[in-house]
């Protein structure tokens, strides 16, 4: 569908007036063009561009010049993203009817838009000349000197404007922006102070009050806050403003009471809003002292904006942060009751019954997204990942396989289909099949670090194939040296090679770059050093896996190698 925001109407006005060219001239055809350009103009406002297109086409078979008709499908062009049949189609319009001053604005319009900034400046000049009491001209003729870098010529254009109708708090701002942009900022302040003496308007005073907050002078700012609120007492950005010179000058009360104004607008943009929270949060040691004012600065902002999703995910994820993970799950599970054909939302309320590792939920939230959206790979992934870690290994493998016929067009889900199966495979004893869903997933990608550490480590405790098991494990600590579960196994091949000091220096990087080591990592340390005949180290590191699980094998192979050592 066309995205009639990309429309370039100038008013409903300008589409009557366009309306009123040619198409009221009468041809051999009249009556048909007539009825075709009703016809066109009925499908149009009614948003069947389609429809609307053929028949504007059928008229221009007949009258080839029908100016309005030639400016519909301007705009038609236009909403497809065809700039360039636009402009065709709006110089045709503007052929057709030289002196249609909407035609000319529209094409330049139109070169502006397709970054065409010279050929839009050359129509715009074209136009003041013609029409040199437009202000509007003077005002679109300027931005694009500015956006062309050509100064000069945009302050010589609002020293025109400023003839017509003297100096006035427009002029004021598009001079004071061109000084800003030249670096002159000595000259910018007064000439808004002055303009604030001329015109205190609530936009004015708190431009002054931004400029004197930002050079330190926070009792003249507050003042010029105090001014635009006095002018008009929901002007947000004069808010905005006085709250943080409370923030940075440490005035807390005061800065909570106007942020939470400044939340409660429904007129402030929502993204706004989640970028300036983004920026509260990133202080932890503020957000964690006033845990309860942020909670009710976020609460406010998700009351304002409940259909956002940006602000739904910041808002929940906040929520994990502050450890309301039921509040959390609450407001994405009322996201997706909202809008159950967002695909998105689902995917964040399957995503944080996964972080939370609520399997029976996930698993729930995963089968209820494919209600909506049935073989969706992706929430088959996630569902088959909730069995697995639930220790349904039967169950994931099933739900696994039935993603391969889905996944042939992904090569990307496909290598990690594969290599799932691998790990499950392997978990329901079944080695061989294991082995083979491994090779298919490193066909796919030679370098998927996941099934090259899994598949070595697995073919090292088989003890086959040791030297494919080292092939592979290196690849892994080449592409993640600091990764410890990868070092781990490349340091277990070696050990299972008999090359034990090598595998003695590669665990003592796991012990640099591991945390909260597992029991069986330790368990292969130790084993290491038992092989390098440091007993007291071993049994050390013995004990320390002990500690970390209690695993009656684990101790039953320390006993016994107690008896090795004596002997």
């Amino acid at each position: 569908m066309i995205r009639l925001s990309k429309l370039i109407f100038l008013s409903i006005a300008s589409l009557l007036l366009v309306s009123c060219g040619i198409a009221g001239k009468q041809s051999a055809n009249g009556g048909m063009e007539e009825f075709y350009y009703m016809e066109g103009l009925r499908n149009y406002h009614m948003g069947n561009y389609s429809s609307a297109e053929n028949a504007f086409k059928r008229l221009l078979s007949m009258n080839p010049a029908h100016d309005a008709a030639l400016y519909h499908m301007a705009n038609i062009k236009m909403g497809y993203g065809k700039g360039g049949e636009a402009l065709h189609y709006m110089y045709a319009a503007a052929q057709a009817d030289t002196s249609n001053y909407w035609y000319q604005m529209q094409i330049a319009q139109l070169y502006s838009m397709n970054q065409q900034k010279e050929k839009a400046v050359e129509v715009y000049e074209d136009l003041l000349a013609r029409y040199p009491k437009k202000v509007d001209l003077y005002y679109d003729l300027a931005n694009l000197y500015l956006n062309l870098r050509e100064i000069d010529k945009a302050l010589l254009l609002l020293d025109d404007i400023e003839k017509f109708g003297g100096v006035s708090e427009a002029t004021g701002f598009y001079r004071f922006n061109i000084l800003m942009m030249q670096g002159k900022r000595e000259e910018a302040q007064p000439l808004i102070e002055e303009l604030a003496q001329s015109y205190p308007s609530p936009r004015v005073l708190t431009l002054l009050g931004d400029l004197y907050a930002e050079s330190g002078s926070d009792s003249l700012a507050l003042v010029c806050y105090d001014g635009a609120l006095a002018e008009d007492p929901g002007f947000i950005p004069a808010i905005f403003g006085q709250a943080e010179v409370y923030r940075l000058s440490q005035q807390y009360d005061l800065f909570f009471e106007k942020m939470n104004l400044f939340m409660d607008d429904d007129f402030v943009d929502s993204s706004m809003k989640v970028e300036y929270m983004e920026q509260l949060l990133m202080n932890r040691a503020f957000a964690a002292n006033f845990l309860r004012q942020v909670d009710t600065l976020f609460t406010k902002l998700y009351r304002c904006h409940k259909a956002d999703s940006a602000v739904v995910y910041r808002y929940a994820g906040f929520l994990v942060q502050a450890s309301r993970e039921e509040r959390a799950v609450a407001v994405l599970k009322e996201h997706v009751e909202d809008d159950p054909a967002n695909q998105t939302a689902w995917h964040q309320y399957v995503s944080i019954n996964y972080f939370l590792q609520r399997w029976d939920d996930m698993y729930d939230v995963a089968n209820q997204a494919l209600l909506h959206f049935p073989k969706q790979p992706h929430f088959l992934t996630l569902a088959g990942i909730a069995v697995w870690q639930k220790g349904q290994i039967p169950e994931a493998i099933s739900i696994f396989e039935s993603i391969l016929p889905l996944a042939k067009k992904d090569k990307h889900l496909l290598t990690q289909t594969y290599a799932a199966l691998g790990d499950l495979y392997h978990a329901a004893g079944k080695v061989d099949k294991s082995f083979k869903a491994y090779e298919k997933s490193l066909q796919l990608d030679p370098n998927q670090s996941g099934a090259l550490n899994n598949y070595a480590y697995f073919l090292s405790l088989e003890g086959k194939k040791l030297q494919k098991a080292y092939e592979m494990s290196k690849k892994t600590i080449d592409a993640e040296p600091q990764n410890a579960t990868y070092l781990d196994t490349f340091g277990w091949v070696l050990y299972k090679m008999g090359r034990y000091q090598e595998a003695k220096a590669i665990f003592r990087q796991v012990l640099m770059y591991g945390k909260d080591l597992s029991a069986e990592v330790l368990d292969h340390y130790a084993e290491v050093l038992f092989a390098l005949k440091e007993y007291d180290m071993a049994f050390m590191y013995w004990e320390q896996a002990k500690f970390k699980e209690k695993n009656p094998e684990l101790e039953k192979k320390i006993e016994e190698r107690k008896i090795q050592m004596k002997k």
